[in-house]
C-alpha cells in the first residue's frame, strides 16, 4: 500500500524529466499492486484514479514526443535544405548557366543517420508496450509530419529561389504588390471615386461577399500566399529553374532515404522487446509501409504543385531543354520507387500488403506538361507546314546537299560525321533507295519537319505515342493540302498560278511518290527505336504502351498507301489531259472531211510512181493532236521517271483507243469528193494513213514507244473492224492498203 501511494509522485517527477521508461516500469508495477494484492480495498480507489489519470497523462506525453522526434527524424533534411545551391554553378545573380553535372542527382549514401536515434528507441518502446504504436504512426505521426512537410517545402522553396535569383523574388513582390491594389481597388466601393465621398462612413454602402474576397484573397497573395510562390517561380529562367528543381528533388530523396533508416529503427526496437512486454501480435510494418506512402505522395503531390506553377513558361522550351528536365524527375522518381522496395524488404512484411507506386502523381504532371510542349511544338510545324504550302509555286527546286544526311537520319542510316567540302552544292534530284525525285520547296519543308519529329521520339522517350500521332497528322495534312491545291485547283483560286500545268502536276506526283517511298523506310525506323527486348532489364514493363506507339507506327503503311492513291490519280488527270486534247481534235478529225486530193502524190504508197515522191496526204488537224502528244512528252519526260511517262501515255492511249472506236462505230459520211472508190482515196483508206503519219511523226518519242506501238495496233484493229466490211464503198477500207503499209513497216502487224 505505500509503494502505491509513494510511486504516483514518482511518476509525475519522472513524467517531467522525460525519463519514459523508468515511468512506465512504476506505472506497471503500481498497476500490477492494484489489481493483484490489494484489488477490492476500498482505501485504495483514489489512488487508483489518480494512477489512471497519470496513465492518460503518460500516453499523450509518450505520443507527442514520439511525434515530434519522428518528424523531425524524417524531415530534417528537407528543413535544413542540406544541398546548397552555390555548388551548383548558380550564384546569388541567377545568371551563371549550370555546369554540365548540375542538373544530376547527388549520389546518395548507402545509410543516413538519424536525429535522435536512442530517445527515439526508447519513446518507440514504451508506445509498443502500451500497444499505442500503430495508432499513433496512423494517425498522429502522419498528420504531424504531413503539416510539417508543407511548411517545410514552402520555406525551402523561397530560400532557394532567393539563393538563385533575388531579381525573380524582387519582380514577384512588384507583380503581387500591383495584383493586391488592383483587387483592393476592385474591393472598394466606388471604384476610387471623390475622396469626400469616399471618406463619409454614412455614404459607403457595403462591400460585396465577393470583393471583399477578392481583397482577402489578395492580401494573403502579397503575403506569404501560394501565388506569391508561384510568381517567383515564373520568373525564373529555366536554367535556374532546373537547379532549383534537382535540389528539391535531391531533398526529396533525402527524406525517402531517412524514411526507410526510421522505419528500419522502430520496427528493430519493436521487435527487441519480448512477447511479455508488448500485447499486440500485429507489427508496426504495414503502418510504417503506408506511411511512407503518404508521405512521399504527398511530397511529390507538393513538387507537382510547384512545377504546374510553370507551366505556360514550359510550353515554349526546346525539346532538348525540356528532355534535361524529364531526366531529372524520372531519375529521382525510379530512385524513390527503389526506396520504397527496399523499405519493404528492410521490414520484411509478414502480412500481406498491396502498395500504390507513389510516383504516379507527379508523372501525371509530367505527361500533360510533355504533351503540351509537343502541342506547342506540333502547332508550330503545321504553321510551317501550312505557309510552305500555301507560298508553293509547284516549280522545281535544287536539293541542298545537306538534306542528303537529313533524309538518311530519317530513315534509320548511318551519317557521315561531316560532309564533304567539295559536296555542300546542289543537286537536281534527291535520291531514295536508288531512286531519283526532282522536289518542291515544300516537300524539302516536310523532309525537315518529319526528321524534327523523329528527334522528339527520342527525346520523349515517355511519350512516343503522343508525337507518332502528331507525324501521322501532319502527314495526313500535307497530303490533303497538296490534293486541295494541285487536283482542287486551289492554287489558282488563291493566285498562286495562273493555272494548274501538266508540270505543275507531274511535280506534285513526284512529291507524293517522294513521301511513299520514305515511309516504310521511316516505318522499319520507329519499328527498331520502340521494339522492346523482353531480355533486357525491365524491358516488359512499358510493353503496353510500346504496343499502342507499334500501332500507331503501322499507321504510317496507311497513310504511304494514301500517297499512293494521291499519286496515281495524279497520273491519272495527266492522262486525262492527254484525252482530253485527243477529244477536241478528233471532233474535227472524225467529222470534217480530208482535204481532196487532186494530184497523184500518194500513187508512190501503192507502186504507181518513185517512193521519193510519195505524201500522206493526212488530215490537217493531227499536226495540231501530234503537237499536243510530243510537247507533253517532253514536259513528262523531263519531270518524271520513264515508267512512270509510259504509265501515263499508257492510259491515255487506252482511253483514245476506247473513244476512236465509240466514234467510228457511229455512222460517219463520206461524201465525193474527197473521197472516192480509188484504193488510198475511200475514208477507211485515208484514216489508216492519218494512223501512219501519227506513227512517223511519234516514233522520236523512244520513252513511250511501247504504249505508241499499242494505240496504233488498236486503231488499225478498230479500222479493220468497221470499215473493212463497209457496204458503201466509199467508207471501205482496202486490205490492200493495210497490207500495203504493214509491208512497208509503216503500220504494226
Amino acid at each position: 500500500l505505500m509503494h502505491v501511494q509513494q510511486s504516483q509522485p514518482s511518476i509525475q517527477m519522472l513524467l517531467q524529466g522525460h525519463d519514459y521508461i523508468t515511468a512506465l516500469d512504476l506505472l506497471d508495477t503500481t498497476t500490477s499492486a492494484l489489481d493483484s494484492h490489494l484489488k477490492g480495498l476500498t482505501c485504495v480507489r483514489a489512488g487508483a484514479a489518480r494512477l489512471a489519470n497519470l496513465v492518460g497523462t503518460f500516453d499523450r506525453s509518450v505520443e507527442a514526443d514520439f511525434v515530434h522526434h519522428s518528424a523531425e527524424a524524417i524531415l530534417s533534411s528537407a528543413s535544413t535544405g542540406s544541398s546548397s545551391s552555390s555548388s551548383c554553378g548558380v550564384g546569388r545573380s541567377g545568371t551563371s548557366a549550370p555546369s554540365s553535372n548540375a542538373v544530376a542527382l547527388t549520389v546518395m549514401p548507402g545509410r543516413v543517420e538519424l536525429q535522435g536515434v536512442d530517445r527515439l528507441k526508447s519513446l518507440c518502446w514504451c508506445l509498443s508496450r502500451r500497444d499505442l504504436l500503430r495508432q499513433t504512426l496512423s494517425a498522429s505521426v502522419r498528420d504531424v509530419v504531413l503539416s510539417q512537410l508543407k511548411k517545410v517545402l514552402k520555406t525551402r522553396s523561397r530560400k532557394l529561389i532567393e539563393e538563385l535569383s533575388p531579381e525573380a523574388v524582387a519582380a514577384a513582390k512588384v507583380a503581387v504588390e500591383a495584383a493586391s491594389a488592383a483587387a483592393a481597388s476592385a474591393a472598394t466601393p466606388g471604384g476610387g471615386g471623390d475622396g469626400e465621398a469616399q471618406g463619409s462612413p454614412r455614404e459607403l454602402p457595403a462591400a460585396s461577399p465577393a470583393a471583399a474576397a477578392e481583397g482577402e484573397a489578395a492580401q494573403r497573395a502579397a503575403g506569404e500566399g501560394p501565388s506569391a510562390l508561384s510568381v517567383m517561380l515564373c520568373a525564373l529562367s529555366f536554367e535556374s529553374f532546373l537547379v532549383f528543381w534537382r535540389l528539391m528533388l535531391q531533398d526529396c530523396l533525402e527524406v525517402a532515404m531517412r524514411f526507410c533508416e526510421y522505419a528500419a529503427l522502430i520496427a528493430s526496437s519493436v521487435a527487441s522487446l519480448s512477447l511479455e512486454e508488448t500485447s499486440s501480435e500485429l507489427g508496426p510494418e504495414g503502418e510504417l509501409l503506408r506511411l511512407f506512402e503518404v508521405v512521399m505522395n504527398s511530397y511529390l503531390q507538393k513538387l507537382g504543385v510547384l512545377l504546374q506553377a510553370r507551366q505556360s513558361e514550359h510550353k515554349s522550351l526546346k525539346a532538348h531543354d525540356w528532355r534535361k528536365l524529364l531526366k531529372l524527375s524520372y531519375d529521382a522518381l525510379d530512385k524513390v520507387r527503389r526506396l520504397q522496395d527496399q523499405c519493404r524488404q528492410r521490414l520484411n512484411l509478414k502480412e500481406p500488403f498491396s502498395g500504390t507506386d507513389v510516383r504516379t502523381p507527379i508523372r501525371s504532371i509530367l505527361y500533360a506538361q510533355t504533351k503540351h510542349i509537343i502541342e506547342e511544338f506540333d502547332k508550330l510545324c503545321t504553321e510551317k507546314l501550312d505557309c510552305a504550302l500555301e507560298q508553293e509555286r509547284w516549280e522545281r527546286t535544287d536539293v541542298p546537299s545537306q538534306y542528303k544526311a537529313i533524309l538518311d537520319k530519317l530513315m534509320g542510316k548511318e551519317l557521315r560525321l561531316e560532309l564533304d567540302p567539295a559536296d555542300q552544292g546542289v543537286e537536281r534530284y534527291l535520291h531514295v533507295e536508288g531512286v531519283h525525285f526532282l522536289v518542291v520547296p515544300a516537300v524539302l519543308t516536310l523532309i525537315q519537319l518529319l526528321n524534327d519529329y523523329v528527334q522528339l521520339c527520342r527525346e520523349f522517350e515517355s511519350l512516343p505515342e503522343v508525337v507518332v500521332q502528331r507525324l501521322c497528322k501532319l502527314l495526313k495534312l500535307f497530303n490533303g493540302k497538296m490534293h486541295q491545291l494541285v487536283l482542287g485547283g486551289q492554287a489558282v483560286q488563291r493566285q498562286n498560278l495562273k493555272k494548274i500545268t501538266a508540270s505543275n502536276l507531274a511535280l506534285c506526283s513526284q512529291s507524293c511518290g517522294l513521301v511513299a517511298q520514305v515511309l516504310p523506310n521511316l516505318q522499319a525506323h520507329l519499328e527498331r527505336m520502340f521494339t522492346v527486348d523482353p531480355k533486357t532489364p525491365g524491358g516488359t514493363s512499358g510493353a503496353p504502351s510500346r504496343h499502342a506507339v507499334m500501332l500507331l507506327v503501322g499507321e504510317l503503311s496507311r497513310i504511304a498507301g494514301e500517297y499512293t492513291v494521291h499519286r496515281t490519280a495524279l497520273f491519272d488527270k495527266l492522262s486525262d489531259l492527254l484525252l482530253e486534247r485527243y477529244v477536241v481534235h478528233s471532233k474535227k478529225w472524225l467529222t470534217t472531211p480530208h482535204a481532196e486530193i487532186k494530184d497523184n502524190s500518194d500513187a508512190a504508197l501503192w507502186g504507181e510512181a518513185p517512193v521519193e515522191n510519195a505524201t500522206l496526204n493526212s488530215h490537217e488537224v493531227l499536226e495540231g493532236f501530234v503537237k499536243d502528244i510530243t510537247n507533253m512528252y517532253r514536259v513528262l519526260l523531263k519531270n518524271l521517271t520513264g515508267d512512270s511517262v509510259r504509265h501515263i501515255f499508257a492510259k491515255a492511249f487506252e482511253d483514245i483507243a476506247v473513244k476512236f472506236e465509240q466514234r467510228i462505230s457511229q455512222e460517219m459520211v463520206a461524201p465525193s469528193p474527197p473521197y472516192s472508190e480509188r484504193l488510198g482515196r475511200t475514208l477507211g483508206d485515208r484514216l489508216a494513213l492519218d494512223i501512219v503519219f501519227m506513227r512517223e511523226q511519234l516514233e522520236k518519242a523512244s520513252g513511250i514507244s511501247t504504249p505508241l506501238q499499242r494505240l496504233l495496233a488498236d486503231l488499225v484493229h478498230h479500222l479493220r473492224t468497221h470499215f473493212m466490211s463497209s457496204d458503201d464503198p466509199l467508207r471501205a477500207l482496202h486490205p490492200a492498203v493495210i497490207e500495203t503499209l504493214q509491208r512497208l513497216k509503216r503500220l504494226p502487224c
